[in-house]
């Protein structure tokens, strides 16, 4: 690039910025307890697999829930680090995690953004599918539907599709009102599911001879892991899904303070409601009577515990899931408008409305659900999403030990343990396992689906790369030389970062002190250093994928072989500034 592109970039973003962002940006206005009850819709998200998961594994899925509940705790030190290190941004760990990724391989940033985004996205589509199928089914039975292709059009679904309408209306008023209208979802939802699970440990009501044996029923040898990794991976869409209180770091009143108070508390609440809710049900029903209808496992248990009070267990049901579609639209059109922010996407949703809301990027989330929802089914639109969060959450742990190496020095409110950071090393290879043994089981369609809308996200991010560079051509006076562009650019622009980059010595809108991009490891020779991991880790994904699908034992111990050696050579490296990862 020569120094007038360079320079005329800089003064369009000086003389366009304000005008694409009219609009005042996001508002400080809640606290931690605001963003904690804006996450308490996360333990409603165990209504969406409770059932599948328990009929894929059988009593081995009252282990499977509390264990990715506590994989989601350990991987939070990690996120709240991050977090406290860019106290401007919203959007949550992946525009965190971008920071790192864009100064060896700019293209895994929209990767890590996008697959959030898919993860998060569909609880919409998913929820307002399950409200409709709940209320037609008891109290508007219709067999009335439209096919058109691969859409279909019900009563279910224009129920669902108006009240996630009227979700978007309600959030447009601003996050402090949001907060307040997920408090009073969280107390009525939250309170008659917690007795749910708590009265029959009191009242005698478990059956134990339930649990046993506990083992994956009709599984043998690899497929025993099979099954368990399948139910890990499907397990983590919901119980790891409590970070999203770090999204909202953009507008905590005292985000240093607040970020780290947000997240744990929302882990905590999430191991009680995941820790005991899987094993209550399992053991007071059964698996037979939750096969039956895996969808609505927990009717039978509401049943057992309040007695035949039908419609009053429907509209808790239809709360939980209400709550549950709240969390996703604020949280997920925070990630869109951070990311567009930023670069990363869509140039038209980095606009805030006058109260402060990310509207355009709400739209979006709006009409993206609507054409999932059309397509009918709940458990393939979950099953494609997590292979988006489980590629994120692979790529953002690498990113927190990134910057916890390049950034040594940068300022950190909350600073996790070290053998914290480590830890997350291991598990992302645990997520990557997960996401190439597990996913498998629940179809290929869906793990198609899957992965051509998370590489979608590096489509889009070269598609507004272009366009910032039209517009670059478009706005540079015809003819400039490098000194007239210099001379018309005033101080302060000239002394800002440039897009992208991250500066030695640190800047306030970009607090974090990455090493200077020009220095002997730049740009070039950072992505030498990262083609042949890509390329390992890449074989080490094959190598999984087909012992899954041919079970062979060899393979199975090949690929984790391979993915010891990458976290051993990763963690040794990180130590020693002039070691590639490849080298240990």
């Amino acid at each position: 690039m020569s120094l007038a592109d360079d320079v005329s970039g800089r003064a369009l973003e000086a003389t366009t910025e304000p005008t694409v962002q009219a609009k005042p940006g996001l508002v400080r206005a809640i606290s931690w307890t605001s963003a904690f009850w804006i996450a308490s819709g996360v333990p409603a998200l165990l209504v969406f697999s409770v059932g599948y998961i328990a009929t894929l594994t059988g009593p081995v899925s009252i282990l499977i829930w509390p264990a990715s509940v506590l994989i989601g705790i350990a991987m939070a030190f990690v996120y709240a680090e991050m977090a406290g290190m860019f106290p401007e941004k919203s959007g949550g760990p992946p525009v965190f995690g971008a920071q790192a990724w864009k100064r060896y391989f700019r293209p895994i940033a929209p990767l890590n953004i996008w697959g959030y985004w898919f993860a998060w996205s569909p609880v919409i589509s998913i929820g307002g599918l399950l409200m409709g199928d709940y209320i037609v089914a008891q109290w508007l039975p219709s067999s009335w539907d439209l096919h058109w292709g691969p859409f279909h059009i019900t009563l279910a679904f224009v129920l669902g599709a108006a009240i996630i309408s009227a979700v978007f209306w309600i959030n447009h008023f601003g996050i402090k009102e949001s907060a307040a209208i997920q408090f009073v979802l969280g107390i009525c939802s939250l309170v008659p599911l917690g007795l749910m699970i708590v009265v029959p440990l009191f009242e005698g009501k478990l059956h134990l001879s339930y649990l046993t044996p506990l083992a994956v029923p009709g599984a043998h040898g690899w497929d025993v892991f099979k099954l368990v990794a399948a139910g890990l991976f499907v397990a983590a869409w919901s119980a790891y899904a409590f970070e999203t209180a770090v999204v909202y770091t953009a507008e905590f009143q005292r985000p240093q303070r607040d970020t780290p108070r947000a997240i744990f508390s929302a882990g905590g609440l999430c191991l009680f409601f995941y820790g005991l809710g899987p094993f209550v049900l399992y053991a007071v029903v059964g698996g037979k009577t939750i096969q039956a209808d895996p969808s609505t496992a927990l009717v039978p248990l509401s049943r057992a515990v309040f007695g035949a009070a039908g419609q009053l267990l429907i509209v808790m049901l239809l709360v939980a899931l209400l709550l549950s579609i709240n969390t996703s639209i604020l949280g997920s059109s925070r990630t869109l408008y951070q990311a567009s922010k930023d670069g990363w996407t869509f140039r038209f949703m980095q606009r805030t409305s006058e109260r402060g809301v990310p509207l355009r990027a709400m739209g979006f989330d709006l009409g993206v659900n609507l054409l999932l929802m059309a397509l009918g089914n709940p458990v393939y639109i979950l099953a494609a999403s997590t292979i988006g969060y489980m590629s994120f959450n692979t790529l953002d742990l690498t990113a927190g030990f990134l910057l916890r190496r390049d950034a040594a020095r940068a300022r950190r409110p909350y600073r996790a343990p070290t053998l914290m950071i480590r830890i997350g090393i291991l598990l992302a290879c645990l997520n990557f396992i997960l996401l190439f043994v597990g996913s498998p089981s629940w179809g290929w369609k869906a793990v198609a689906t899957g992965w051509g809308v998370t590489l979608l996200g590096v489509a889009i991010y070269y598609w507004r790369r272009w366009d910032d560079a039209r517009r670059r051509r478009v706005t540079a006076p015809a003819g400039s030389s490098d000194e007239a562009l210099i001379g018309a650019l005033s101080p302060a622009t000239l002394a800002a970062p440039q897009a992208g980059r991250a500066t030695a010595t640190g800047h306030p809108g970009d607090p974090v002190a990455l090493a200077d991009p020009e220095d002997p490891l730049g740009p070039i020779q950072r992505w030498a250093n990262l083609a042949p991991m890509i390329a390992y880790l890449a074989l080490t994904a094959t190598v999984l994928t087909l012992a899954e699908n041919w079970n062979v034992t060899a393979l199975f111990i090949i690929g984790f072989a391979m993915l010891a050696a990458w976290a051993t050579g990763f963690i040794v490296a990180a130590g020693r500034p002039a070691c590639r990862w490849y080298r240990w």
